[in-house]
């Protein structure tokens, strides 16, 4: 059985930024592309799904309708104002939805803490998700915090189980690579920004880079989907195409 989702009240952007702003055309494709992309990759009425990066709940708004009484969401993001939101708006209608704040420094999002994306543990217990996503977390996490997030991935998953994450993946075909009117800038080894006067942002990773951190986390690649962002795609247009780069990955077995 899915609960009556019938008034549920949509997310305030105003709460918190989710890098569109109001553009509404862009929001809305991004929300079918987020459903479109976890429904081809293992998205059941049962599944417990895991949004790492939550932000202001878009995502957990248009599962209401997908998932019933024995599965469940939990999202989790750095800020205290989103979090409260959710708690206060979605939360006591949805009961199998929980939302969490984790305490993690970000340049753009949360600059007052000091605890570092590399120091923290997932709340959650080993295997306890079968589903889990980050979409456009990645562009503004530092290297060693998502080698961390990736860790925490492998342990919160059941083995064999998928994830899907986004990345702005930079390939050899990648001629001076740009997102919008931005080039990226090389700020270390396999690592860029296209905003380099502003600390964390809009973050870049050599695919062969992203691709090791994988590995080296105990993470096995099953899908990649090439993003719209690079430009080689006809069909960039479909809702099934992701904007960035998708990484589909999942736990080696234990």
């Amino acid at each position: 059985m899915r609960p009556s989702v019938e008034g549920l009240p949509e997310p305030d952007l105003s709460v918190h930024p989710i890098g569109l702003g109001r553009n509404e055309q862009g929001l809305a494709g991004r929300r079918r592309n987020q459903i479109a992309l976890l429904e081809r990759f293992g998205l059941r009425s049962t599944s417990r799904l895991l949004e790492i990066g939550c932000g202001i709940g878009w995502l957990a708004f248009d599962l209401a309708a997908h998932l019933d009484d024995a599965g469940s969401y939990v999202g989790f993001d750095v800020s205290p104002e989103a979090i409260e939101w959710l708690r206060e708006n979605l939360a006591p209608r949805l009961a199998n939805f929980r939302f969490d704040l984790v305490d993690v420094q970000n340049p753009r999002y949360r600059p007052k803490s000091t605890r570092r994306a590399d120091e923290v543990a997932f709340p959650y217990s080993d295997g306890q998700f079968d589903l889990a996503c980050a979409f456009g977390v990645f562009m503004h996490v530092e290297r060693d915090g998502i080698a961390h997030y990736l860790r925490e991935i492998a342990r919160v998953l059941e083995p064999g189980c998928p994830a899907l994450l986004s990345f702005m993946a930079v390939t050899p075909n990648d001629i001076e690579p740009r997102n919008g009117q931005r080039a990226y800038v090389a700020i270390a080894p396999g690592v860029y920004r296209n905003r380099p006067d502003r600390e964390g942002w809009s973050l870049a990773y050599d695919d062969a880079l992203i691709r090791t951190m994988i590995a080296d986390a105990g993470l096995a690649v099953v899908a990649f989907e090439e993003g719209a962002w690079h430009g080689h795609r006809r069909d960039a247009g479909s809702e099934t195409v992701p904007g960035a780069d998708l990484y589909v990955v999942s736990p080696e077995h234990r």
